[in-house]
């Protein structure tokens, strides 16, 4: 069906959200205030539209920068038509209304903190690599067919080591490991790239291909059965697990570990965490979803005597190596030891997208109960969905401040922390 409707604010994911005959139509790729002519389709009570061409320009719009943003349908972006003034107020909106559908708590939330920087940001780009014409493309997943993969040229938000370290990738492709797809990252930290390739079962031209690699400090390959062989200074041991030289460990991170893509913002991240736990007084901390350690590392620097809890090995192993006695890193799941480490006097949770297991939460509750109950939780979200869903299932605890932060500028994603206190 075709209608012309016009879009009222962005919904969650960055689609325009319409009304055509009481029907709420989600639009990818609209504008607040813009008049448009679309198709849509109903699934269940909701319908999902196409963008045919833009009546009324909204003042929100602007000209997107990449060319890949609309002449490929790249889905790695999702708000470069809206300025960075609408984009944060889109974010904020987003943050506010999952709190209220979801949570079914209203809260009020500030202004999002911007990005320093809009462009050239990101520290990593991940690429879907297929071998076509006898060469390996690199390239993006379009936003409405996540079969389709187009060859990447450019990418504005990435940074540009980061791109050009692609390209040397790919124009020695050839070489890469033995398979019809593979997927592939260029990560940079410590101003030193890092790649990794998933996939394929035979890698016969490895040595070759570190020989002419130039500007990497590390290559790991995971290979179709999950065996992880990394490259260490163009020589390659290969084996289930093994650790990145040592020495290069003890300040990079684990070349396979997650880290936020936008340092700078992820910077005044961690600085409000701190700030807001050490604003609790706590002696005793428990920093779950450690990663890295980098939060645990600055309050153990403070005085407080820390818990971190991280599963994965790599990123355990380099938060052991930051922490002294009396703190410590448990390697595990957050839900299977959380209720062994309390009581604490504060809580970090730092989950991934999929939100903290109910579990968890329900350790939570009833340590509220407790002489020694936690003051405070300090919960940072990639997902402000998960984040009220979890929020919801803390009823002892009340929301007493939300900050969001753009830490993915041209997306529709929001880093938002949230403090949570016991409710008297």
């Amino acid at each position: 069906m075709v209608a012309t409707a016009r879009i009222e604010s962005i919904a969650a994911g960055g689609a325009g959200v319409s009304r055509v005959d009481g029907l709420v139509v989600f639009t990818p790729r609209t504008a607040p205030g813009d008049l448009v002519e679309l198709s849509y389709v109903q699934r269940d009570r909701l319908g999902q539209g196409r963008l045919k061409r833009v009546l009324e320009a909204s003042n929100q719009r602007v000209e997107p920068r990449c060319r890949h943003y609309a002449g490929d349908r790249c889905g790695g972006c999702q708000l470069q038509h809206l300025g960075a003034d609408a984009q944060r107020d889109a974010k904020r909106r987003i943050v506010a209304d999952a709190f209220v559908r979801i949570g079914k708590r209203p809260v009020e939330v500030p202004p999002v903190v911007p990005s320093p920087v809009q462009w050239g940001y990101r520290n990593k780009l991940t690429l879907a690599l297929r071998w076509r014409g006898g060469a390996w493309r690199g390239g993006m997943h379009r936003w409405d067919d996540v079969d389709a993969i187009f060859e990447l040229v450019e990418c504005p938000i990435t940074h540009p080591r980061v791109v050009a370290g692609w390209r040397g990738v790919l124009q020695d492709g050839r070489l890469l490991p033995r398979a019809r797809e593979l997927r592939g990252s260029v990560r940079l930290a410590d101003e030193q790239l890092a790649l990794v390739i998933e996939g394929g079962t035979h890698w016969p031209h490895a040595r070759e291909f570190a020989a002419l690699l130039v500007g990497f400090s590390a290559v790991r390959w995971i290979d179709s059965a999950g065996r992880t062989h990394d490259l260490i200074a163009h020589d390659l041991i290969a084996h289930d697990r093994i650790a990145v030289d040592r020495l290069a460990l003890a300040s990079a991170r684990p070349i396979a570990s997650f880290e936020q893509v936008n340092p700078a913002v992820a910077a005044l991240l961690h600085a409000d965490v701190v700030a807001r736990i050490r604003a609790l007084s706590p002696r005793t901390v428990i920093d779950a979803y450690a990663g890295v350690g980098e939060v645990s590392i600055a309050l153990a620097a403070g005085g407080a005597q820390v818990t971190a809890i991280e599963s994965d090995p790599d990123a355990a192993a380099h938060a052991t190596r930051g922490l002294a006695p009396p703190s410590r890193v448990v390697c595990a799941r957050v839900e299977d030891v959380l209720a062994a480490a309390l009581p604490a006097d504060a809580v970090i949770l730092n989950p991934p997208r999929a939100g903290v297991d109910a579990r968890v939460c329900a350790v939570l509750e009833s340590a509220i109960g407790q002489p020694d109950g936690p003051r405070g939780i300090v919960y940072v979200s990639c997902n402000p969905a998960t984040l009220a869903r979890d929020v919801a299932r803390l009823p002892s605890y009340r929301v007493a401040e939300v900050q969001p932060y753009d830490m993915f500028p041209q997306t529709a994603h929001v880093e938002t922390v949230c403090l949570l206190v016991p409710e008297r």
